[in-house]
C-alpha cells in the first residue's frame, strides 16, 4: 500500500482511538494510550519521512 495513505490511515486510527479513550471509561488505559501514540507517531513519519521509490 503507498506510504502516504497507509499515514493517513494511521493518523485518523490513532486520534480516533484518543477520542474514544476520552468518551470512555478508564479501561486499558496505559495499552490505549501507547497504541495510540504509536501510530500517530508512525503516520507522521511515514508522511513526512518516509522516501517514496
Amino acid at each position: 500500500m503507498n506510504d502516504k495513505l497507509m499515514g493517513i490511515i494511521y493518523l485518523i486510527v490513532g486520534i480516533l482511538i484518543l477520542i474514544v479513550w476520552f468518551t470512555a471509561s478508564w479501561f486499558y488505559v496505559y495499552l490505549v494510550w501507547i497504541l495510540a501514540i504509536g501510530l500517530i507517531i508512525a503516520g507522521i513519519y511515514l508522511l513526512l519521512f518516509k522516501k517514496s521509490y
